[in-house]
C-alpha cells in the first residue's frame, strides 16, 4: 500500500494496477481451481498488461525471496538485478521453489509474470501469522525494489 501512495507521486507515464486477488489457494478442494481471481481478472482484460509482478508473504523478519521456476526468466532477472544494484540481500538469485499461485493465469495468457515470495514464512497459514512477524526493512526491500524496477521502465 505504501508503493501505492508512492506511485502517486511519480509521473511514470506507464499504466500501473494494483490487483489484490483472492481464491489462490483453494486447489485441490473439490469444485475449485487454483488462483481463482487471477484467472478472472485475466480471463476479464479488455487491454493486455506488460507484465504481472505477484507479491505475497513478504514480510518475514528473515526474508529470503529466491527465484521461482514457473515465473518468467527475463523479468525475474531484470527485478533481482535492480535488487542487487540496491544492495537488497532479500532477493537471492537462486532456483528453489516452482508453485502454482496468481502469477500461472498471467503466463498461460502470454503475459509475462513474476512470483514475488518467502515462502519459507514458518507461520503460513497458522494463526501464529500475526502483525508482530512483519518487519517493516522487509517490505522496505520488496517495495524500494519495485519502485526503483518502475522507475527504470519510464519512456525516455
Amino acid at each position: 500500500l505504501e508503493l501505492s501512495r508512492i506511485l502517486q507521486e511519480e509521473n511514470l507515464d506507464i499504466p500501473i494496477w494494483l490487483v489484490f486477488f483472492d481464491g489462490e489457494d483453494r486447489g485441490g478442494i473439490e469444485g475449485w481451481e487454483w488462483s481463482v481471481g487471477a484467472t478472472h481478472f485475466v480471463d476479464e482484460l479488455e487491454t493486455t498488461p506488460e507484465a504481472a509482478i505477484i507479491i505475497d508473504m513478504v514480510g518475514d523478519e528473515q526474508l529470503e525471496i529466491y527465484f521461482e521456476r514457473n515465473s518468467d526468466a527475463e523479468l525475474s532477472q531484470a527485478i533481482w538485478e535492480v535488487a542487487a544494484r540496491n544492495d537488497q540481500p532479500a532477493f537471492i538469485p537462486e532456483y528453489k521453489y516452482t508453485m502454482i499461485d496468481d502469477h500461472v493465469p498471467f503466463l498461460q495468457n502470454s503475459i509475462p509474470a513474476v512470483l514475488i515470495i518467502d515462502f519459507d514464512y514458518p507461520y503460513w497459514h497458522t494463526t501464529e501469522d500475526t502483525l508482530d512477524k512483519v518487519s517493516p526493512m522487509s517490505l522496505e526491500q520488496v517495495g524500494t525494489t519495485l519502485h526503483e524496477w518502475l522507475l527504470e521502465l519510464r519512456p525516455q
